[in-house]
Formats: structure tokens, sequence, C-alpha cells
């Protein structure tokens, strides 16, 4: 069976993946500390807290580090 990822895009992802991991916790602290700290927080922007930094990691670590071609 042949892999649909080649071995760069492969990388891409894994390192979006653990950026994701390491700056998402630490952005949600800081922008939910209230929130967090009643056990209440706005779950969408928790989301799209550990979305950006994955994005941001995906897009440059691409060919062209995210430029336009």
């Amino acid at each position: 069976m042949k892999h649909i990822l080649t071995p760069h895009a492969h990388w891409c992802l894994r390192r979006a993946f653990v950026t994701m991991l390491i700056v998402g916790p630490i952005l949600t602290i800081i922008n939910q500390w209230e929130c967090l700290w009643l056990f209440d927080p706005v779950w969408w922007k928790v989301m799209l807290t550990f979305a950006v930094p994955f994005l941001v990691s995906l897009s440059g670590s691409l060919p062209g580090g995210g430029k336009k071609p």
C-alpha cells in the first residue's frame, strides 16, 4: 500500500502537532486563566488556541516557508 503523504509532509505535520501541544496549553492558560480557574472555559476559544500554533507551524514548514509562489 502506497503512503499518501511524502516524508516531508509527514515531518511537517508531526512538527506542527508537537508545536501545537507545547504552545496551545501555554496560550490557553494565558488567554483563559479566569475561566479555567472557575472551571468554565469558553471551549471554542480553547480549540482555536490550539489550532492557531498548529497552522502557523505547518505553514512555515511547507515548501517555500508559507510564501506564495
